[in-house]
């Protein structure tokens, strides 16, 4: 237990620290201003969110972690966020709600009141710019972290889109549910159009810190390709290493997304540990050639509310598989420490009863976070067979909804032949059929157990 002591202590005044000289290895994502209870001593505190909360102010709540020695940097999601200026026209006088991802029924896909997932067109992000992106930076800022570049696959149907299929293409708009051609021009309109989002907002953040003096560090959080291609949703993904505008990214991976079950020698189920392995895999094999910055994220709570010990089990499974690899020393070590610290969650599976965190695990979860603020990078290299591979492509996502199988009903929800060992000799029979010979070309031999 000695090392447990020096692990806890070796960072013990890192809240008082000169933010100038702090080192920028583990970070944290918050919309609150800086108590006690929410003081993680990583090195950054990102906050979240470019309005003024119900207490304090934008400015208020990057002074209150700068001044206990953190290093503040920004972040905002890039396809939904507190943008409500802009739909309502507080901004320019004109509503944007059909900027809106709109699906076939003609629903809003949202992510809150008045917060609809976007469609980034050219006005969005003249808006985005001028009133999130220079707020940051004149504030002092100097990373900034858009989060998400998410496009529904449900979605395509709004009039946004519509005007930017025509300016895209050249020729109006088709509804991808007519056919399988029509399902990948709009995912891949889809794919483009925040491409052209990080690539407009990262190179105005550069241009305007460099006439302030600033040199402006861009990176985005994203959840892994494999889990993007899993939930149904589009994102540039791997085109994101011919930006040069990015600094950076994040790895979404955490118990939300490592518990989605699949199947593996016909059994469908959770398995945390092998899916956030994976995930991990999939974005540090995907930026390795850019030499970029990357920072593992893990959370000890998610947004599906379920009791603690299943968010302890869970956490410690993915926790345990970012440690899997030598090469990475840089964390994101929670989300939203309000929730995790002040929350109540369900004290068991079967009880109704909710409660905070139990002591025990909010240490053993401390001595955890801090040890991060110690790892430091190896040559070393993890057993087993290595060298084995996956092919993936952006276009994985673009076929996932809607499907086109003439009725024959093909189509996989749970992503079974990316998952299992052999698309050939490992089918999932469900009612009778079988599943999702489409992604079969995806596959190479998985490790999963």
């Amino acid at each position: 237990m000695a090392g447990v002591g020096l692990l806890l202590n070796s960072n013990i005044s890192a809240q008082t620290k000169n933010p100038v000289l702090v080192k920028e290895k583990t970070t944290f994502q918050t919309g609150a201003a800086w108590r006690p209870t929410t003081d993680s001593r990583a090195d950054v505190a990102i906050v979240y969110g470019h309005g003024d909360g119900r207490r304090e102010t934008f400015t208020q709540r990057i002074k209150s972690w700068t001044d206990r020695g953190y290093k503040a940097a920004f972040m905002t999601g890039m396809a939904w966020g507190g943008y409500h200026d802009y739909f309502t026209g507080k901004w320019d006088g004109k509503p944007h709600f059909d900027e809106g991802q709109k699906m076939m029924n003609g629903d809003t896909v949202w992510h809150g009141g008045n917060t609809p997932y976007v469609v980034p067109t050219l006005n969005f992000l003249k808006y985005f710019k001028e009133q999130v992106v220079k707020k940051a930076i004149d504030n002092g800022i100097d990373a900034i972290y858009l989060e998400e570049p998410e496009f529904w696959n449900k979605a395509g149907y709004s009039e946004a889109f519509k005007r930017e299929w025509k300016e895209y293409y050249g020729f109006d708009w088709r509804p991808q549910h007519e056919s399988a051609e029509n399902t990948y021009l709009s995912n891949k309109l889809k794919y483009y159009l925040y491409y052209r989002a990080l690539k407009e907002s990262f190179t105005y953040a550069k241009e305007y810190g460099k006439s302030k003096g600033v040199n402006v560090r861009c990176y985005v959080p994203t959840h892994s390709l494999i889990n993007y291609a899993m939930w149904q949703i589009v994102s540039p993904e791997a085109s994101l290493a011919s930006l040069d505008c990015v600094d950076g990214y994040i790895v979404q991976s955490w118990t939300g997304t490592a518990r989605e079950p699949n199947y593996y020698n016909g059994i469908a189920k959770e398995r945390s540990f092998e899916t956030a392995f994976l995930e991990y895999c999939s974005m540090k094999s995907m930026t390795a050639p850019t030499g970029r910055k990357l920072f593992f994220e893990n959370d000890p709570v998610e947004d599906t509310r379920r009791d603690w010990s299943d968010y302890k089990k869970n956490y410690q499974t993915t926790f345990t598989a970012e440690l899997f690899f030598p090469d990475i020393d840089n964390y994101e070590v929670m989300p939203w420490p309000d929730r995790i610290f002040d929350g109540k969650y369900f004290t068991s599976r079967t009880s109704n009863e909710r409660a905070g965190m139990p002591r025990s695990y909010s240490t053993q979860m401390m001595v955890m976070i801090n040890s991060l603020n110690d790892i430091k990078t190896s040559s070393n290299r993890t057993s087993g067979t290595q060298g084995i591979s996956v092919m993936m492509g952006n276009s994985m996502m673009f076929q996932r909804l809607p499907t086109h199988d003439d009725g024959k009903a093909w189509a996989d929800p749970y992503f079974s032949n990316f998952y299992e060992t052999s698309g050939m000799f490992n089918r999932v029979p469900t009612n009778n059929k079988l599943m999702d010979p489409q992604l079969s070309n995806f596959l190479a031999r998985q490790c999963l157990s």
